[in-house]
């Protein structure tokens, strides 16, 4: 039987963290990680789903960065609003995206993180080739006006609709556009892979898809895991995150990952669904924790698990 216990987790050597709330302005965003035992977390730098071209004001950037080195995390990464499409074919939707990835790299800069993740966009099929050619384009732009020291991070979709990124050959062919491969990252989203139908969940099809991953990037291009767990199932090309352990991913991809030695020291960011506190923020950091210290979770006794703490 699962006993509950935050304050009995093991310690993890490992930049583990959630993507935190912003509410009531950036620097809370540090005492939130920092109240779940978080040594990384992931924030929206502003509003995901607005046009956002404005810099912070200098105070915040200060306050931030104080905070962030008080608590001792020096591990954050940003994630850009979800409206950024650099591939699109629209002249005008694609200059804004330019534009609000840039002010997103000010913002960065001005908060001390190096690490921007992001998702690719989405063209007509039949423009799939172009499309991700406007991609590799546009990051060489954001790049060459952006500091040294940031990183962007493409990320693995799912897949779904008219969305691009949802293999790695296509990530694969953005980096081979770029002139600038060596600031450029890759994001694996557990819950993205397995909905485009990468087997995750196998020891077979978990050695597979790294393989393939090590022989298109080396491992070293790995720059960002976000582990969430999949509401629904392999190949169903659908991006709906769920509990860690109560999706169709499995606790044994998770397994895998966290007793990997070649992503050691790769930040581990949870996505998993919020509730109206930071419950389950605690119970989804729990499994992993467990998991990575060795204990073997049984998934009928975490299910029950999650409904006596009322998260499902």
């Amino acid at each position: 039987m699962l006993v509950f216990c935050p304050a009995m987790s093991p310690t993890v050597p490992r930049r583990l963290g959630v993507h935190v709330s912003t509410a009531g302005g950036l620097p809370t965003a540090v005492e939130r990680a920092e109240a779940l035992g978080c040594t990384a977390f992931q924030l929206f730098t502003a509003n995901a789903r607005r046009w956002t071209f404005e810099d912070l004001c200098p105070e915040v950037g200060i306050l931030f960065r104080q905070r962030c080195r008080a608590a001792g995390i020096d591990t954050v990464v940003a994630h850009a609003a979800y409206l950024l499409n650099l591939a699109s074919p629209s002249r005008e939707l694609h200059r804004k995206s330019l534009a609000a990835l840039e002010a997103e790299c000010r913002r960065c800069h001005q908060l001390g993180i190096e690490l921007v993740v992001f998702h690719p966009g989405s063209c007509p099929p039949e423009e799939r080739r172009e499309g991700l050619r406007r991609i590799a384009a546009a990051l060489a732009t954001v790049l060459s006006n952006s500091p040294p020291d940031l990183t962007l991070c493409v990320e693995l979709t799912a897949g779904q609709g008219a969305t691009v990124g949802g293999s790695l050959e296509e990530l694969a062919f953005i980096l081979e556009q770029s002139p600038c491969p060596e600031r450029l990252g890759i994001c694996i989203d557990t819950c993205h892979a397995l909905a485009a139908g990468y087997r995750l969940d196998t020891e077979e099809g978990y050695a597979a898809f790294w393989h393939r991953f090590e022989t298109l990037f080396g491992s070293q291009m790995l720059r960002l895991l976000h582990l969430n767990d999949s509401a629904f199932p392999l190949g169903s090309r659908r991006d709906r995150h769920a509990h860690i352990g109560l999706g169709h991913c499995g606790l044994s991809c998770f397994w895998y990952l966290l007793h990997d030695p070649r992503w050691e020291h790769v930040p581990h960011i949870l996505e998993t669904p919020k509730g109206r506190d930071d419950r389950a923020d605690r119970l989804n950091l729990w499994v992993i924790r467990q998991l990575a210290a060795g204990i073997t979770l049984q998934p009928q006794a975490l299910q029950q698990l999650w409904h006596e703490h009322g998260t499902v």
